[in-house]
Order: C-alpha cells, then sequence, then structure tokens
C-alpha cells in the first residue's frame, strides 16, 4: 500500500491512509529502507519519533540524493513528499529494516549502538518489540 502524491489534497490523503490502516487492524509488516543520516521512509532527521502519516519537507541532503530519479534535474525533485510517519511504523506489528552500503555505516551504528534520538529517525525502533535491521558488510 502507497500513499498517492498526486492527490488533489494531501493532507486528506494521508488522513485516510491512516484510517485504511486502522480499518485493516493495523500493519502486519512494515519493509522500509534508510538514507545515510538515518532517516526511514520520509521522516528526516528532527522527525517527531510519534508522528503519524502526513506531508513533510524534504531536506536539501534527500533532494540531492532522489535528483538521480529526475535526470539529475533539481528543479525536477519535489520539496515534499508524503510519508508514513515514525509512530505509524512503531505500531506494525513487526518492522524489517534494509540498510546496505558503506556508506550507511555511521546510521546502522547510531540505529543500535547509541541511545534513541529523533536526530536518527532509525534508531527509534530500538523500542520495537519485532525489529528486524538487515545489512550487508
Amino acid at each position: 500500500h502507497i500513499l498517492d502524491g498526486n492527490a488533489e489534497n494531501l493532507d486528506q490523503e494521508c488522513a485516510l491512509y491512516e484510517e485504511k490502516i486502522k480499518l485493516a487492524g493495523g500493519v502486519d509488516l512494515f519493509i522500509g529502507g534508510i538514507g545515510p543520516d538515518g532517516h526511514v521512509a520520509f521522516n528526516e532527521p528532527g522527525s517527531s519519533l510519534v508522528s503519524r502519516t502526513r506531508v513533510k519537507s524534504l531536506a536539501q541532503e534527500t533532494i540531492l540524493a532522489n535528483a538521480r530519479f529526475f535526470n539529475n534535474d533539481l528543479s525536477k525533485v519535489p520539496k515534499q513528499a508524503l510519508t508514513v510517519g515514525v509512530g505509524t511504523i512503531m505500531d506494525a506489528k513487526e518492522v524489517l529494516i534494509l540498510i546496505t552500503g558503506a556508506h550507511k555505516a555511521l546510521a546502522l551504528h547510531k540505529a543500535i549502538e547509541e541511545g534513541v534520538s529523533h536526530m536518527w529517525t532509525v534508531s527509534a525502533f530500538q523500542q520495537h518489540p519485532r525489529t528486524l535491521i538487515l545489512c550487508d558488510e
């Protein structure tokens, strides 16, 4: 299930998404990756760890990282995105986080070796009872 970023009313789309999750009895398994700064979905550093699905302004680093999907034309990269919230993910019965690439080593360290911090949103999953982090070497 994905959010419709082309919806006419983005706030309403986010509210409907949360309602669909509730009506389905919750999320059984959330699968997501992270960015080098530890963001999960588009929950950038500094995001609330109890956030719900919402419209989020993107950090410049994320805009630059996503330029590859827009022929490296920064003017075409969206400045906002719809994202499932950290709190929404934390409500899932199970969470699988994929971390690949040496450039994400610090984020992996912050995810499991240090305390929970809203500056490293991936660290929130230390508090989830059924999180699996899958990483490469």
